[in-house]
């Protein structure tokens, strides 16, 4: 809750800032030269985000255009030629810039903004003011905050830029592993009450194996691991285990060249969705709609209760979570419906 008040607070002081840097302007006239962004957020909430870069560079061709993310994300951009300059962390903003975009900001960047006024800017506190109580996809709500300066621009989809480089690791990978054709499994969330069970995530993984000849890769961070373990002790089919010595932007390239990604709510899932990946995905106390996959090729399984969406951390409905009442034999003929229909 405490959180959820600073949030709130650091949007209302947003726009306040917002409205009193383009006071008098037009955006429609905006031209910048230089182009701030500021996404410090998490791997999926930048995923969801990454359209926005595209759509800057078409409307901007010859701005230069900086992005300020967290350090964990910059293989993400590193290949994206959208962007000219990626840096992680606030230090390197040290002057003055035409636009400034906080898709994403922190006090510290809302303070920083004193030192170094834009000639423009846009903020998201605005765009969520607008939405109370109507919250749309991530996606439309990062394109909203952009909108002003697109002069009615189509929105474009997410996206992830690789390298050839990514891609001959990758492969390297799978050759080891003896692997052609698979499905990447994603068992972690950052909240437990997002986590499917992983008794269902073996049986799952088992019915693939032996019913589409598919092997199974499942993907984390080494804090993860534990978590897989978890999962993969309850097979009776082989697993692949993939937690370090990888990149996001490799990532990328695994999951891209999957048959299908399985998982929860999170960061890969959305990777997954900007690699048009056909995808199986579970949601447990999130709000409706608001990350769901976007491609055609995906279905969702959510159990909606009276009390979602939640906190995430205190359940009341502890002996039966919403995410534990998606069951096993649910997911595997969805499983089906992904791999054959589509």
């Amino acid at each position: 809750m405490v959180n959820s008040f600073s949030e709130k607070c650091l949007y209302f002081f947003n726009m306040l800032l917002s409205r009193m840097v383009n006071a008098g302007k037009r955006p429609e006239t905006i031209n910048p030269a230089t182009i701030l962004i500021v996404k410090w957020d998490e791997i999926g909430d930048l995923v969801t985000a990454t359209h926005v870069f595209s759509m800057l560079r078409e409307r901007f061709p010859n701005a230069v255009i900086e992005l300020i993310t967290k350090p964990q994300n910059m293989k993400l951009v590193q290949c994206d030629e959208n962007l000219d300059v990626v840096s992680p962390s606030l230090k390197h903003w040290n002057g003055r810039y035409d636009l400034h975009i906080e898709l994403r900001g922190t006090w510290k960047s809302f303070f920083k903004t004193f030192r170094h006024l834009p000639g423009y800017r846009l903020d998201r506190g605005w765009v969520r003011f607008l939405q109370r109580g109507n919250q749309p996809h991530e996606t439309i709500t990062n394109y909203r905050i952009v909108a002003p300066v697109l002069s009615d621009m189509p929105m474009h989809s997410p996206y992830i830029a690789t390298h050839k480089a990514d891609a001959v690791k990758i492969k390297e990978r799978l050759h080891e592993w003896g692997v052609s054709q698979y499905i990447v499994y994603h068992t972690g969330a950052r909240k437990a009450l997002r986590r499917w069970p992983a008794a269902n995530f073996a049986a799952l993984a088992d019915h693939a194996f032996q019913t589409f000849n598919l092997s199974s890769i499942f993907i984390g961070t080494p804090d993860e691991l534990s978590q897989i373990e978890a999962v993969t002790v309850l097979m009776k089919t082989p697993a692949v285990i993939c937690t370090e010595n990888i990149n996001l932007a490799e990532l990328a390239v695994l999951i891209g060249g999957a048959n299908a990604f399985v998982g929860n709510e999170s960061g890969p899932l959305q990777i997954a969705d900007a690699m048009k990946v056909r995808s199986l995905s579970f949601f447990g106390p999130g709000v409706k709609d608001v990350f769901y996959p976007q491609h055609p090729n995906s279905l969702i399984i959510h159990k909606v209760l009276p009390c979602n969406p939640c906190d995430q951390v205190h359940c009341v409905h502890p002996e039966n979570p919403c995410i534990s009442r998606i069951t096993a034999e649910e997911a595997k003929h969805a499983l089906g419906v992904v791999l054959r229909q589509f």
